[in-house]
């Protein structure tokens, strides 16, 4: 039988049909190609900055029928916020989900993203980045400042309050207290604004002139502003040294001019300008007129020196119109038999030049008669050792030049001195110099042994010196281990100290080196006298004894013995130097002379 070709299509169409539904359906469920991922767990969540989320984030893949795809590769990788991910490669399971292992966001406040991909399909899962504690306050204002005492800091201070990754903190409490000064605060506690920003109401330094602070302080982070509080408009003046005072003729006024600005609180008023002037005794010199207040409201001049009449005025007068009286400062002065003249090569703050000027006056008071004078011209710097500059005059009767600079630095050399040019007939010091290490001599300022030190040098260019002993035979052994002063004045004033020394005299220092021996009476026979190479410790007197002032006898000086110091010989000192001192080696450099000069004025080298 013959079927149509037409009927053989239609059958073999309707079994394919029944084959198919035989084996399951129609196609349309087969797994495809991932199409699309969904999040399945971590999404939303917030975290501190740099910290992990709790939830690991998952997402399932689907194919296009939304069917769930086992065995798909799923990478994570940050897309925004700088965090990181852990486990950022995962296959899916039976239920087409693919964890991460670990989520840490970044530093950034605010939403952080992450990105989970398949074979082109990709899902973004967000996080929410909170802000941590507070780790750092940040100066907004100054945090050094100044004002007047008991007046206002502006501006106010004021702060940022950031995190350990440097967001700025809303919301935190924030404390400003007073720690120094005793001022006061208004708004002490406040909260920072939507910048991280807080600032204290009001802050009010305290009425005694220094320094004042406040701490402000957020969670465990805290940040210190100083303000220094400055003496206010000066209402008083008074005298710091004293206004009547007595001296020499053509020498230093023993103490310069002090004075002293005080605010209505009592504190001091530095920066304002005094000038000093003489009023009377034309002939005085006053260098460093025109000065201002220091930090202690204390203003001096440089230098006052009398001339030859016999009283010099200074006054001082205050500026900057506050009103004040001026002060008045006189000297009275007599003339002295014998001139120290000391000239000053560096700048000296007050008291140096007052410790120069006091030792310079403890000679000129035991030396009684005057010294023939003698004309010198000598070129600058013809001491070596200490700028002299150039000389063209009559001396009369010692011309000092001083300095103060850096030496070597304190506890190495404290000073040189020597005579620069000497006299023909009588190897006396016609110049001298000298040069002390300005840290050395600022401790002894401090310990109360800047004035005998001074003393002690000035002796040294007196004559009391090894080659000024040897020139005029007044040595014997020098450089032995047993050198003596021969004086005859000296030796005859020996016996009156009852000194337990058993040996020849007068014993001379006979170690320490070239600087000590030779030079000084020996240290451990005559111990704390003034002349001796150490410098006692504080507090421990440096008489200048009769033998002292007995040896510039010897040198042929005309002398007062009554202007000795009491020579207490009952000290007990121990024998090892050691132990006994908190006092030191005068560690001294001293020279010899350079030049001669004769009594007509002819200058020679010294060979």
């Amino acid at each position: 039988m013959n079927v149509p070709h037409s009927i053989a299509r239609r059958c073999l169409a309707a079994a394919l049909a029944i084959a198919v539904a035989a084996c399951g359906g129609d196609g349309s469920n087969q797994p495809g190609p991932p199409a699309s991922l969904e999040v399945v767990a971590g999404s939303g969540q917030s975290a501190v900055v740099t910290n992990f989320v709790s939830i690991a984030p998952s997402v399932r893949v689907r194919d296009a029928n939304g069917n769930a795809l086992s065995g798909i590769v799923v990478r994570y990788s940050v897309q925004s916020g700088g965090g990181t991910v852990t486990g950022d490669s995962a296959r899916t399971d039976v239920n087409g989900v693919a964890p991460s292992g670990s989520w840490r966001l970044g530093g950034t406040l605010g939403a952080q993203t992450l990105r989970a991909a398949a074979q082109g399909a990709s899902v973004t899962i967000t996080a929410t980045a909170t802000s941590g504690p507070p780790a750092v306050v940040v100066p907004v204002s100054p945090q050094s400042s100044a004002a007047l005492v008991a007046a206002s800091v502006t501006p106010v201070p004021s702060v940022e309050i950031r995190d350990g990754f440097g967001n700025a903190l809303a919301g935190v409490p924030v404390t400003f207290t007073v720690t120094l000064g005793g001022g006061t605060v208004t708004g002490g506690s406040a909260t920072t604004d939507g910048g991280g920003r807080a600032a204290v109401g009001s802050w009010t330094l305290g009425s005694a002139a220094g320094l004042n602070r406040i701490i402000a302080r957020a969670g465990g982070a805290s940040l210190i502003f100083e303000a220094q509080a400055l003496g206010a408009a000066p209402v008083a003046a008074s005298a710091e040294s004293p206004t009547a005072q007595n001296g020499f003729l053509r020498y230093m006024v023993p103490k310069l001019p002090r004075i002293k600005l005080v605010d209505g609180f009592g504190n001091p008023s530095p920066g304002i300008p005094v000038t000093f002037a003489i009023v009377g005794g034309g002939d005085a010199v006053l260098t460093g007129t025109n000065t201002v207040t220091d930090a202690v409201g204390i203003a001096t001049p440089s230098d006052w020196r009398m001339g030859v009449a016999a009283t010099s005025t200074v006054e001082a007068t205050i500026g900057g119109g506050f009103g004040l009286p001026k002060v008045t400062f006189t000297a009275t002065g007599t003339t002295s038999p014998f001139l120290i003249d000391i000239r000053f090569v560096t700048p000296m703050i007050p008291d140096l030049r007052d410790a120069f000027a006091e030792a310079g006056l403890r000679w000129m008071g035991i030396i009684t008669a005057d010294i023939p004078d003698v004309p010198v011209t000598i070129p600058s710097s013809a001491c070596g050792f200490v700028a002299t500059g150039p000389v063209n005059e009559t001396v009369d009767d010692l011309v000092i030049f001083a300095q103060v600079t850096f030496i070597d630095g304190p506890g190495n050399v404290l000073g040189r001195a020597g005579p620069c040019v000497r006299r023909t007939t009588t190897r006396l010091t016609t110049i001298g110099g000298m040069e002390f290490e300005e840290a050395d001599l600022i401790n002894l300022k401090v310990s109360n042994r800047l004035i005998p030190v001074i003393t002690h040098e000035i002796g040294h260019l007196l004559g009391i010196i090894k080659d000024t002993w040897v020139d005029r035979g007044l040595i014997s052994d020098a450089g032995s281990a047993d050198p003596i002063f021969t004086g005859t004045e000296a030796n005859a004033i020996w016996p009156s100290f009852t000194i337990s020394h058993i040996g020849r005299l007068v014993p001379l220092h006979n170690a320490d080196g070239a600087g000590s021996a030779d030079s000084h009476w020996r240290e451990s026979v005559l111990e704390n006298e003034l002349m001796t190479p150490f410098v006692e410790a504080s507090g421990v007197f440096m008489p200048l004894s009769r033998l002292t002032i007995a040896s510039l006898a010897d040198l042929g000086y005309m002398v007062d013995m009554n202007k000795a110091d009491p020579f207490l010989t009952n000290i007990s000192f121990p024998t090892d130097m050691s132990i006994r001192y908190p006092g030191f080696l005068l560690n001294e450099q001293l020279y010899p002379a350079k030049y001669e000069v004769d009594p007509v004025g002819r200058l020679k080298p010294i060979n």
